[in-house]
């Protein structure tokens, strides 16, 4: 009840902030940053109410982006939303150390057969069954009518792709916040990073079969495969580097560690924006260095390489919360939620049949590996989240395919609104089904405890 009524209190100094005053009060340079501090408190103080319902706290900042963003209240207004970009892409690099840092080898190699065949079936079910489902589903896509069937069944196969996208960030925060470990953690987490890499792979390749398909001239892009290939094989590389380096620090300085992992997030960010620019300046070319597969493998490296894995853990654990909180609901904030509008009936069925999808493709990746009933059961609700890479491949397909690239963007932008807000909740609930919130594990301790002598 406290921080609900500390919300009205912080909402109520916003709202008075947008008051016309005499121009004399009026402050409009420092608009982004009181934008910033009210949706951190917002944010922060909506999550912490909903705790309260067992509900995720990373979807109280999600909503609390949508509620207070650009596109519902604008309290945060559209030009402060984009202001805090380069924040929101730093809170990005930082939680990809973290993912990288979850991913423990030895853990790994152990749930090896099940992660690779979840991965498998994941890909083959969902991204067979929601282009499936978009070909019958033509008659709901207006943008599409008087076009060939070829058309069709390339917009079908880019949302397909887009389906089989899950957001690395979202895990790592639910896992976070509760304390998860386990088996089953492990497998979640390597499914759902490693298929966040490769879709990026298997975008550039549907997306070239597919506007080599609608061409009059027939032609094949294989730049942007080649291109895309290099991004993810340098962006590695870049990665081992950065993560040598950082052991190098921890190992032999070991002087403000929290402050140096910030700053090494930052200059991620910041060097891979820069190099891309200056591919584009200089060469014509639109090639981009991936900061958060940099950030993964780095990570990835400290915590199997290093014996400052721990050490690195735990100073990223400290200063997690208030990245997680901005991050999210500057997500939240970010997604135009009017996209439903126009799109919602279409956006619903695609969701819809995502999930059930998902299920199945976990479901049967879990059987075939030979994991237990209840991980296969809670293996599809675990993969809905989405974010992240999904929307900035949106961008391309704008690009790409001038004739229905901007319809078929918006309602990808549709799916990834409603999935971000489910996916959160479902894993959850996943995570404490099969035991493995430190909440549930302490229940576990309890119950042993009460049946003893």
């Amino acid at each position: 009840m406290r921080r609900f009524i500390a919300l009205l209190v912080v909402l109520g100094f916003m709202l008075l902030m947008q008051l016309d005053f005499p121009a004399a009060m009026i402050y409009p340079w420092a608009r982004t940053t009181y934008s910033f501090g009210f949706l951190l408190l917002a944010a922060y103080l909506l999550g912490d109410v909903l705790a309260g319902f067992k509900m995720p706290k990373i979807t109280g900042y999600i909503l609390a982006g949508i509620a207070f963003g650009p596109y519902v209240l604008n309290l945060v207004t559209l030009e402060s939303v984009r202001d805090l970009g380069l924040i929101d892409d730093l809170a990005l690099t930082f939680i990809a150390l973290a993912a990288g840092g979850e991913l423990r080898l030895k853990e790994l190699k152990n749930r090896k057969r099940v992660i690779l065949l979840t991965v498998a079936f994941l890909t083959l079910i969902v991204f067979g069954g929601v282009t499936l489902f978009m070909i019958l589903a033509r008659p709901l896509m207006p943008f599409l009518d008087g076009k060939p069937f070829i058309h069709v069944v390339a917009v079908a196969a880019i949302v397909g792709t887009f389906a089989v996208a899950r957001s690395p960030s979202s895990a790592i925060a639910i896992i976070s916040e509760t304390k998860a470990r386990g088996p089953f953690t492990e497998m979640v987490l390597g499914v759902t990073v490693l298929m966040d890499v490769g879709v990026i792979a298997f975008f550039a390749v549907v997306v070239t079969l597919c506007q080599a398909a609608v061409s009059t001239s027939g032609g094949m892009d294989f730049n942007l495969i080649i291109t895309m290939t290099l991004e993810i094989v340098l962006s590695i590389g870049g990665g081992l580097l950065l993560g040598w380096l950082m052991m190098l620090y921890i190992k032999h300085i070991k002087v403000e560690l929290m402050i140096f992992i910030i700053g090494v997030a930052f200059l991620t960010t910041f060097g891979s924006k820069q190099f891309a620019v200056l591919m584009h300046d200089q060469f014509g070319m639109a090639f981009h260095l991936h900061a958060m597969l940099i950030c993964i493998t780095a990570g990835f490296l400290i915590q199997n390489y290093s014996p400052s894995g721990r050490v690195f853990m735990e100073k990223i654990d400290h200063a997690s919360l208030p990245i997680y909180v901005i991050f999210f609901a500057h997500v939240g904030a970010d997604l135009d939620i009017r996209t439903l509008e126009a799109t919602w009936l279409i956006a619903i069925l695609i969701v819809t049949c995502r999930c059930l999808l998902i299920w199945l493709g976990g479901w049967v990746g879990g059987k075939v590996a030979g994991d237990s009933p209840v991980m296969r059961r809670w293996s599809g609700p675990s993969f809905i989240t989405q974010a992240g890479v999904s929307l900035g491949l949106a961008g391309i397909v704008k690009a790409r395919f001038p004739e229905w690239g901007a319809a078929v963007a918006t309602m990808i932008v549709a799916v990834i609104t409603l999935n971000q807000v489910i996916g959160p909740v479902t894993f959850k609930l996943a995570l404490g089904a099969v035991g493995e919130t430190r909440e549930s594990r302490q229940a576990q301790v309890a119950a042993k405890l009460d049946k003893s002598p």
